[in-house]
């Protein structure tokens, strides 16, 4: 009887990050997950974190609109946490895994200098339908909703633009008005791992 021929040991595969950012609206989490699932589909796994996640209860009551502006982009958000997760899943078993990393002012959870980055721009109208339609879900009132647009959405992502400038140091900027037909606005070559840009490709109408 033939002895079975052993199977060829699977190469271990350093663990990966990619970030997709933009602001509140833009279809981060849609994004995310859909990339996910198609980084997955390429034969790797894919896991979704969310700077969501890592929300601190903060107090703005009574707060002015510059104070309000100012606690919600300094406190709202662990950074540190987030960062302290990242290195602990870049830190487990190289199998390969991808984590793909969404939410608002991600380049402040001091990303590795590799982390490619996606950015979603939208039109501020779609962008604030689609918070409108978000946050009413939450059971908040119109009013609360457009508080918090004008005095924490809007005025962050002013002030994390201006530190950051996330659109220059996208390596894919994508057009998402339409989510179920993201575009291609710049693309850099080289940056995405082969299973990421066969993920992005499954996802992406071309430019």
């Amino acid at each position: 009887m033939t002895a079975p021929r052993p199977q060829a040991a699977r190469p271990l595969v350093a663990r990966s990050l990619v970030a997709i950012d933009g602001t509140d609206g833009s279809g981060k989490s849609h994004f995310a997950l859909a990339l996910a699932g198609a980084i997955g589909a390429a034969g790797r796994p894919a896991v979704v974190l969310h700077v969501d996640d890592f929300r601190v209860t903060t107090p703005f009551e009574p707060a002015s609109a510059e104070d309000e502006a100012a606690l919600y982009y300094d406190r709202y958000y662990d950074f540190g946490a987030l960062a302290a997760a990242l290195a602990a899943f870049r830190e487990g078993p190289a199998d390969g895994a991808v984590a793909v990393l969404e939410g608002v002012l991600v380049l402040r959870a001091q990303l590795p200098p590799e982390t490619p980055l996606v950015v979603l721009e939208v039109s501020p109208a779609v962008a604030r339908e689609r918070i409108l339609t978000r946050d009413r879900a939450k059971g908040r009132t119109p009013e609360e909703i457009a508080r918090r647009i004008e005095r924490r959405y809007w005025p962050a992502q002013t002030r994390y633009r201006a530190a950051f400038d996330p659109i220059a140091r996208a390596d894919l900027l994508v057009d998402n008005d339409d989510w179920t037909a993201p575009r291609v606005l710049r693309r850099a070559a080289g940056r995405f791992s082969p299973p990421v840009a066969a993920g992005l490709d499954r996802l992406l109408a071309p430019s």
